[in-house]
């Protein structure tokens, strides 16, 4: 059986929009859903799932992608109690102190994962970080956690070649610009049509830049594009380019907005797809999952199965009537996806064998 850290960030609440006044969904309540329903279904008593202590990082983890300018700006802003920043994003009097509990949680995470104490690992944190840029905040995200984790796993524990997978519903805009042109480490995102959707970006020709032209992967998928397209595109190219990259971890950036219940979305996974996602990655590759986006009320049991994924160990059933979901679709999704993923092809096949 495999063995599955598990680490939250336990100062979370500091973290609040109630505090300042500016509504907003990213919001305690989100790890607050997860928790009760870990406890209401003793989730943590599988004997696979271990929970691992939360740390603060330095501000040397954090400087590993984010400028001294920046810092010091979140520091500033933080210290005189926060306020609205524009960009969907706050900050609160004890906002540097959750972020940086919240990166120290996800290097934890990788650190057990890296060293072999678990083979997988699961960082249940917020905010979450991959609209993060190295020197500006954007979409609810601060500091990037996902490109923080692969530095200190290239830099401090000598991983060099990291792949990142982003199945958040919004584009993974801010970890893509910040490896951008580094083929050490490889992006792949996989996200709603960002024609018309947040933050914008992310669209099948932004590939990347020299020396890493084609290490940056986006798959726009189209409105109510749900399990069946997901399966698609990682059995026909997700997977197929992991495999040549070949990483030797694979950092996850799970966002629970892709489900077919997020009202901020229109995409349509459901547990089996997230199942089907997560199992597919981990059971190829050491995967350490973070949580990025979701914010609907079975936001606690996708984390669930999440676990019940990197295990390897189901014991939850996906109750939803797929057919009727298929049957919902505007008819046009499968041709606009089949259309995307062909000229998705079409581009990577001269730097992948696809």
């Amino acid at each position: 059986m495999r063995s599955i850290g598990v680490i939250f960030n336990t100062n979370h609440e500091l973290h609040d929009y109630m505090l300042k006044g500016f509504p907003s969904p990213e919001s305690p309540v989100r790890l607050q859903r997860i928790m009760q329903h870990f406890r209401d279904n003793k989730v943590l008593e599988n004997n696979n799932y271990k929970v691992l202590n939360p740390v603060s990082a330095s501000v040397q983890d954090v400087l590993r992608v984010h400028t001294m300018d920046y810092f010091s700006f979140v520091q500033l802003c933080s210290l005189k109690g926060g306020g609205w920043l524009g960009n969907d994003t706050y900050l609160c009097e004890g906002s540097l102190e959750v972020l940086l509990q919240a990166v120290g949680s996800v290097l934890e995470a990788g650190k057990a994962v890296a060293t072999g104490e678990h083979d997988h690992a699961f960082a249940l944190i917020r905010p979450p970080g991959h609209h993060a840029y190295a020197d500006h905040y954007s979409g609810f995200c601060v500091f990037n956690n996902a490109a923080v984790l692969a530095r200190y796993l290239q830099q401090v524990l000598s991983y060099p070649k990291i792949a990142i997978v982003n199945i958040d519903a919004h584009a993974s805009d801010g970890t893509q610009d910040i490896f951008n042109a580094d083929p050490s480490v490889l992006c792949i995102s996989v996200h709603q049509d960002p024609s018309h959707f947040y933050p914008f970006k992310g669209f099948i020709r932004e590939i990347g830049f020299m020396p890493a032209v084609g290490y940056t992967l986006n798959m726009e998928m189209p409105p109510e594009a749900g399990n069946s397209e997901y399966f698609i595109f990682f059995e026909e190219i997700g997977l197929k380019v992991i495999e040549q990259f070949c990483p030797d971890i694979v950092i996850l950036e799970c966002g629970f907005d892709s489900y077919y219940k997020e009202g901020l979305s229109k995409l349509n996974l459901t547990m089996d797809g997230y199942y089907g996602i997560v199992s597919s990655i981990s059971s190829k590759w050491r995967t350490i999952v973070l949580l990025e986006g979701g914010y609907h009320d079975d936001i606690g049991l996708l984390a669930d199965m999440v676990l019940q994924a990197l295990s390897g160990n189901r014991y939850t059933k996906d109750e939803v009537d797929q057919m009727h979901l298929l049957a919902s679709r505007q008819s046009s999704c499968r041709r606009i996806f089949e259309s995307k993923l062909n000229e998705l092809k079409t581009l990577m096949s001269s730097y992948w064998e696809i």
